[in-house]
């Protein structure tokens, strides 16, 4: 899915999701950081149903959660772009086809 979409940003929501970009780290460490892999910005959040299971995680989720939007805005402006809207610099190429279910 990654590969198909090639998110310039991407949301990882818990540890599982994190470890994919972010091998060896530990979630209660990294969480609400952004971090640049690739040509792609990666920000570690805590699953928000953590905070079922753990009520003391519950703060930090939704402190984590309040600083997303100027997390993304950071992002967007390392990316060159000034608005969420705003492709990424260079051709777009428009070659996508619909799949087909069957």
């Amino acid at each position: 899915q990654i590969q198909a979409i090639d998110p310039s940003i991407i949301i990882t929501l818990g540890r599982f999701s994190m470890t994919r970009f972010m091998p060896g780290a530990k979630i209660s460490a990294v969480h609400g950081q952004m971090k640049r892999i690739g040509d792609r910005y990666v920000i570690a959040m805590f699953h928000p149903a953590a905070a079922l299971h753990q009520a003391s995680l519950k703060p930090a989720i939704i402190a984590d959660f309040s600083r997303l939007p100027q997390m993304l805005e950071q992002a967007r402006k390392g990316l060159g772009r000034t608005s969420p809207d705003e492709p990424a610099a260079g051709p777009v190429q428009d070659d996508t086809k619909q799949l087909s279910m069957f």
